[in-house]
């Protein structure tokens, strides 16, 4: 019989409080991302900016790519009825990639590699890579009966293209940097473009909860509320 962590229990908690503890530490790991130490960049806010906002805005940038993976790790797994080896092995490969996210950040931010494309496509690599591990993850966890109430699978399907969106932008993103750098000697045409998941990402959540109420309509027309009575 396969071993099976079941939710409620202490093989079950302990997991998660190992995976919180990952996510806090990459955080805590931003802030070394940023050194202002000179002292003429403390002269004027700025001066401050001109000289370290690159750092500024990749601090900013990873703390929320970094909650953002947490969130979506906390839900996913809220779902979850049991854990199992494979699942947990999988979490932490998603780990693995995220605790690289504050080195990434810190090449990316630094003001004198900006004109280098180098750093801004290994940080969309990273990410990219992580939030396709996140998405194996779960299909481990559905393919294993792990995941409570699991949708048919058409409406899977259409999930699973949703959560593919952000992971093609970031991948997609790595030949836009080099293309920057070649026509503008700057990096960041890379960043502006992941500022497509800011129109993406909500217009594909949209469309795809419209078709999973279509579904579920479909499936059980009595689950169709009924117009009010005039």
């Amino acid at each position: 019989m396969a071993t099976r962590y079941d939710r409620g229990t202490s093989n079950f908690d302990r997991p998660l409080g190992f995976f919180d503890a990952v996510y806090g530490f990459a955080l805590t790991l931003l802030v070394t991302t940023i050194d202002v130490s000179d002292r003429q960049a403390w002269q004027s806010l700025d001066r401050l900016l001109a000289d370290h906002g690159t750092e500024l805005l990749s601090f900013l940038i990873s703390f929320v790519v970094i909650v953002a993976f947490w969130r979506a790790s906390h839900d996913m797994i809220g779902r979850f009825t049991a854990l199992d080896p494979a699942t947990i092995l999988a979490n932490v490969v998603v780990l693995g990639f995220v605790v690289l996210v504050p080195f990434a950040t810190e090449a990316m931010g630094d003001p004198a590699l900006q004109d280098l494309p180098l750093p801004t496509a290994i940080y969309a690599f990273i990410v990219g890579t992580a939030l396709v591990a996140s998405i194996v993850m779960y299909q481990i966890a559905l393919s294993r009966g792990l995941v409570e109430e699991p949708e048919p699978p058409r409406v899977r399907r259409v999930r699973l293209l949703d959560a593919a969106l952000m992971p093609a932008v970031m991948f997609a993103s790595i030949p836009v940097t080099y293309l920057g750098v070649a026509i503008w000697g700057d990096s960041s045409a890379g960043k502006l473009f992941w500022m497509l998941l800011i129109v993406l990402g909500p217009l594909s959540g949209r469309l795809t909860e419209r078709y999973v109420r279509r579904s579920v309509v479909e499936r059980d027309p009595a689950s169709d509320p009924a117009p009010a009575d005039e």
